[in-house]
């Protein structure tokens, strides 16, 4: 019996996804994870990010719990995912729901993994000094994916409460024009993003979830024994 709750796929708009995401921060008892898309469309800010509003877009724009960049989402070229860790989820010596670093490292290597399983090589050693960037796609750190350049996940988190959520964004392909060009002009930045298909892969967004929940799962029961994580990138 898998130790990490899976809860249904979910299509519906960003304010709805973002309050789940933030509910599951607030209440959760179980490791949980879900796997959702944005429709309609939406662009969503880091926790601090600032941004102007006005009327009359494309899409829908919202605030995520986490921090970080603008994120353009939509079900034709993007999905994304939250896992969430309450205190003690990962052992007691872990302290899983106070120390962050050690889910977000989780949930970096289950994807890390899964891509490996689905054919997709990933780079190594990415990571760059931040860059003054509005756009998430346009900016490295050390838990986001990429593949020949291409950055294929962004993974960000946050803690409330004892708590730690991981959440992020899978980019399969470029957003459609009218978004980007949109974005551009809100962000006042050329649009950063290509994702998947550039890399030179089609990935099925379900299968890779399933394998991302195998490790998942895996990761979670390892860590509780006591045994430390094996980094796919490095270690294979």
């Amino acid at each position: 019996m898998s130790v990490v709750r899976v809860l249904p796929f979910l299509r519906a708009g960003g304010g709805a996804q973002m309050a789940l995401d933030d509910g599951l921060l607030d209440e959760a008892e179980a490791v949980v994870a879900r796997r959702y898309t944005w429709a309609p469309p939406a662009l969503s800010l880091g926790k601090f990010q600032k941004l102007e509003r006005i009327p009359g877009l494309p899409f829908e724009v919202v605030r995520r719990p986490t921090g970080g960049r603008a994120v353009l989402h939509g079900e034709a070229f993007e999905w994304s995912f939250a896992v969430v860790f309450p205190q003690g989820a990962l052992g007691e010596d872990h302290r899983g729901g106070v120390d962050t670093a050690l889910p977000y490292d989780l949930v970096s290597r289950s994807f890390a993994a899964a891509f490996g399983e689905m054919g997709v090589v990933l780079d190594a050693g990415r990571e760059t000094p931040y860059q003054r960037s509005a756009l998430c796609f346009a900016t490295a750190l050390r838990h986001d994916l990429f593949a020949r350049g291409e950055k294929v996940a962004a993974i960000a988190q946050a803690r409330r409460g004892g708590r730690v959520l991981v959440h992020g964004s899978v980019l399969e392909r470029r957003p459609p024009d009218e978004l980007t060009q949109v974005a551009e002009t809100l962000l006042d930045e050329p649009w950063q993003g290509e994702g998947l298909a550039a890399a030179g892969h089609i990935v099925d967004g379900e299968m890779l979830w399933r394998r991302v929940l195998a490790r998942l799962d895996a990761g979670v029961r390892l860590l509780r024994e006591g045994g430390r994580l094996r980094d796919e990138r490095r270690d294979a």
